[in-house]
């Protein structure tokens, strides 16, 4: 049995501390053919499957969002990799390597751990290489400065949020290094590469603190009802966006088949995304079979429930953004089970304004 989880070979795996060196998301380390030319044993993703392998206390332990979180922080890398586990022989079972895609430059990493009873508990993290990223040291003293450099992408923009919650946007200039200062807060400060709408880049540095000790994973939580998180979800934007001075979206049942159904295709395919090859998304669909055509801000967001998503969405400055457009009227929210034996809920937010009015199917008089 195959189970994903949407952000490395020893049996059993002993957990060691990470060497204190300067470790980022991307860091090219030996080749892994299986998966093509531009695969790369990346330490830090390795280091992740090894802690979630040694916190595995049963062949049938699943993975969860907050097991990974911190396993990649163990591994000091905190950019967001998806993992795959199967239990199956001794060989690298090739279902694994499927998971992947071959024909984009990933990092990867991946170990085991053998059960009494024959079995081999495997699991792999993967993530996609867009943008280059010069090193970044993973833990500074109080008051330090840091380094980001960036190699790739149209307009890159960098968001830097603080362990308070505070956080700034800082541009990013081709072949310059931004300097980032005001690293004043003991803990983790969180720094994303925005180019367009797509969070490329996402990594953390840690302030003047450890990371702390992953624990035993766990059976998996029995997932809430997806029809009955969608009311909650509309409540919380609009709640949100009063506190923010800002006008109330006017929910818009008319899109929210497609938004239900946009939801239901991403997890099909255990990627939070905005649009993939099997998923055209929203806008696209809109504007072909409605007019007139409108404006779209779109959020994506997976986890074990809504308000875990409601979570993730709210510590992303350029995802919080889209919720917070100013000129938009409508929203529509959709959300989907991941057809799998331990099922996350995926959620798709749709922001939208109308300057010509509400849209009516083409054809409609």
């Amino acid at each position: 049995m195959l189970l994903a989880l949407a952000l490395a070979c020893h049996a059993p795996v002993p957990l060691s501390a990470p060497t204190r060196d300067t470790t980022i998301r991307y860091r090219p380390g030996d080749a892994l053919p299986a998966l093509g030319a531009e695969a790369r044993v990346d330490r830090g993703l390795r280091a992740a499957a090894e802690a979630l392998a040694s916190a595995a206390t049963t062949a049938d332990a699943a993975l969860s969002p907050a097991a990974v979180r911190g396993a990649l922080a163990i591994g000091h890398y905190p950019g967001p990799a998806h993992f795959v586990r199967v239990v199956a022989g001794k060989d690298l079972p090739d279902s694994l390597l499927e998971a992947i895609p071959s024909d984009v430059p990933v990092d990867v990493g991946y170990a085991w751990r053998d059960f009494a009873d024959g079995r081999r508990w495997w699991v792999l993290g993967w993530c996609p290489r867009r943008l280059e990223l010069d090193p970044v040291p993973d833990t500074v003293a109080l008051g330090r400065t840091v380094g980001v450099r960036v190699e790739g992408g149209k307009n890159p923009r960098l968001f830097v949020v603080a362990p308070t919650g505070r956080w700034e946007e800082l541009k990013l200039a081709p072949h310059d290094t931004r300097l980032v200062n005001n690293l004043d807060a003991p803990g983790e400060y969180r720094f994303e590469v925005v180019d367009g709408d797509r969070v490329e880049l996402l990594f953390g540095v840690h302030v003047g603190e450890e990371v702390p000790a992953l624990a035993p994973l766990r059976a998996p939580k029995p997932i809430e009802n997806p029809v009955a998180s969608v009311d909650r979800l509309y409540t919380r934007v609009n709640d949100l966006r009063k506190v923010n001075g800002l006008r109330p979206l006017t929910r818009f049942p008319t899109f929210e088949p497609l938004v239900r159904e946009q939801a239901a295709c991403l997890s099909l395919d255990g990627l939070a995304a905005h649009d993939t090859e099997h998923c055209p998304g929203v806008p696209g669909r809109a504007t072909q079979g409605w007019y007139p055509r409108g404006h779209y801000y779109e959020d994506v967001a997976v986890a074990d429930t809504a308000d875990d998503a409601w979570e993730t969405l709210l510590a992303s400055p350029g995802h919080l953004a889209n919720l917070m457009c100013a000129d938009c009227t409508h929203l529509s929210i959709g959300t989907a089970i991941e057809p799998v034996a331990d099922p996350r809920l995926f959620v798709v937010w749709e922001v939208m304004a109308f300057p010509d009015g509400e849209p009516r199917r083409i054809g409609d008089r």
